[in-house]
């Protein structure tokens, strides 16, 4: 946990505490806002993405901005980064209109930005990204680094927030989740008046949301504005002084905290009112379509066994690092398996790679939808066409008009926002994104769906369709593996729940035999005497 005392902290994150507190003391007593945005409109090809948005942020608060995918939040944001440049508008940091034409202009105003998207350096080491460009020197005018002392602080600063990560590690080796937890230790070494959030928790296990609310919580103190942005609607009340809500690209009110009942937010979000979030999952079949036998894979995976029948989900879940994504890409052939055998309805299979894994009926939906899951240059329907050319072509000549009529169909059924299906994948917001990523796999009609985080980033009315997809592919007598953080999710959606701890099965539970406390408790195992999750040296 971090310290009480804020200033040990920052000195150990060069964060340089006291001169933001005469910063935002000053802020304080002259203007009400640190940030005012007014009469914001941004327009795309086909989109009015905001249309008049005001917004304003007090100093020492959260303002929480809450919208459903594609209602405008992630655009307003890069508006105020410099990322996009506003149509109409204007913008005041501390009560002067300032103009933020890039990223370097919104730095210079003391703004600083974690976006739901990674944004890190993948070919240099952990420590190196976040220390980049505030690296500590052993020969300033010589340009040296002091290479000991970056590597001890950046050391310091992962296991303030419970990160089991070398920081000599290279970034492109880890993990999504991984990459977010170092991205958001990178961001809390600057020096901010204000720091905006897109989705901060997505993909940090409880432990690591507590101590980043904590530290909030500390900074607040000294007048530092937080925008923050989150899908998990709980943390609004365990955050947030004040919300806003997007729909459509308009903003349709702000409200005190206590002023707004979780029902009427979600009611204001989605135009209408709350629907039932999970379905009622059916019963499963007795066929076995997925069979797992003594898989492993050195470093990451041991003698795992698992089963999958016909119209049944198998929640995997665990603490970050537990083998989760790494179980579904040994399955999908994305990474070679050391040992272990896989059978699909009783007949052993090769899934040595992904493109045989298709041929033999396993499909994997990847947690990583930017690099791994979409191609953002091209198309919703070129997306959604490649895993199954085979299926959408005669010869060499492909069935275009079938793709678009088969990728039309799943953007109304999944409402994907966007003009068309020719709209390219990068022009999606993320929640979009990973819509597309569901809609190209269930496309591909295989036999087994393995989901890694398929609602991370995803709104309440877009988990719901998810959730609808995933039922009527059981109906169908599909197996789902459905490999989650979320143990609310892994609780609700799944018929048998296997936690996972350092790679080996730890426990497997039947529906309605576990609470979240259960999982948690399994997930970490025996607590060492410095209350740490223990070693095989402990």
């Amino acid at each position: 946990m971090f310290p009480p005392n804020l200033h040990h902290a920052s000195s150990i994150m060069s964060l340089g505490v006291t001169h933001m507190r005469g910063i935002m003391a000053k802020s304080m007593n002259s203007n009400q806002y640190i940030v005012e945005m007014r009469n914001i409109t941004k327009r795309f090809p086909g989109v009015v993405a905001l249309d008049n948005v005001d917004f304003q942020l007090k100093p020492g608060e959260v303002h929480v901005l809450l919208g459903e995918n594609g209602a405008g939040k992630s655009t307003l944001i890069k508006v105020l980064s410099g990322a996009y440049s506003a149509d109409e508008g204007e913008i005041f940091i501390d009560g002067q209109e300032v103009e933020i034409r890039s990223p370097q202009d919104s730095l210079d105003q003391g703004l600083r930005f974690i976006y739901q998207e990674i944004n890190l350096v993948q070919e240099i080491d952990i420590a190196r990204n976040i220390f980049l460009g505030m690296e500590p020197m052993r020969f300033k005018a010589l340009g040296v680094v002091d290479q000991k002392t970056l590597y001890q602080k950046a050391g310091e600063l992962l296991k303030q927030f419970h990160i089991d990560l070398d920081p000599t590690g290279v970034v492109s080796k880890l993990s999504v989740t991984q990459q977010k937890m170092v991205e958001i230790a990178r961001a809390l070494t600057k020096q901010a008046k204000v720091i905006v959030l897109d989705e901060p928790t997505d993909v940090l296990e409880d432990r690591s949301r507590q101590d980043l609310f904590q530290f909030i919580n500390q900074l607040k103190v000294d007048g530092i504005g937080f925008i923050y942005i989150s899908h998990r609607y709980a943390e609004v009340y365990e955050l947030g002084d004040r919300v806003t809500i997007l729909r459509d690209g308009k903003n349709t009110g702000t409200y005190r905290i206590e002023d707004l009942t979780f029902d009427t937010m979600i009611e204001k979000m989605i135009g209408g009112e709350i629907q039932k979030q999970y379905p009622a999952l059916s019963k499963p079949g007795d066929n076995i379509v997925l069979r797992v036998e003594n898989l492993s894979r050195r470093g990451f995976l041991y003698d795992i066994n698992l089963t999958v029948r016909k119209g049944e989900i198998v929640g995997v879940t665990g603490l970050m690092g537990a083998g989760k994504t790494e179980l579904g890409r040994a399955i999908a052939g994305v990474d070679k398996r050391d040992s272990g055998d896989i059978f699909i309805d009783d007949t052993k299979v090769n899934a040595s790679t992904p493109t045989q894994a298709i041929k033999d009926g396993i499909a994997y939906l990847t947690e990583d939808r930017k690099s791994l899951g979409l191609i953002l240059d091209h198309s919703i329907r070129k997306n959604y066409a490649l895993p199954s050319l085979n299926r959408l072509s005669v010869s060499i000549l492909v069935k275009h008009r079938e793709i678009d009529t088969e990728a039309q169909s799943f953007m109304q059924r999944l409402s994907i926002k966007a003009p068309n299906v020719h709209t390219l994948a990068g022009q999606l917001s993320g929640g979009n994104q990973q819509k597309a990523v569901v809609a190209k796999w269930l496309g591909a009609q295989c036999n087994v769906l393995i989901f890694d985080e398929p609602t991370r980033g995803i709104d309440i009315n877009g988990r719901r369709e998810v959730y609808q997809i995933m039922e009527e592919l059981l109906e169908q007598g599909v197996g789902i593996l459905m490999l989650t953080s979320d143990y609310a999710e892994a609780l609700e959606m799944s018929h048998r729940i296997i936690v996972l701890r350092r790679g080996e099965i730890s426990k497997e539970y039947r529906r309605g035999e576990a609470t979240e406390a259960d999982i948690l408790r399994e997930a970490i195992g025996k607590i060492n005497h410095n209350g740490q999750p223990a070693t095989a040296q402990d």
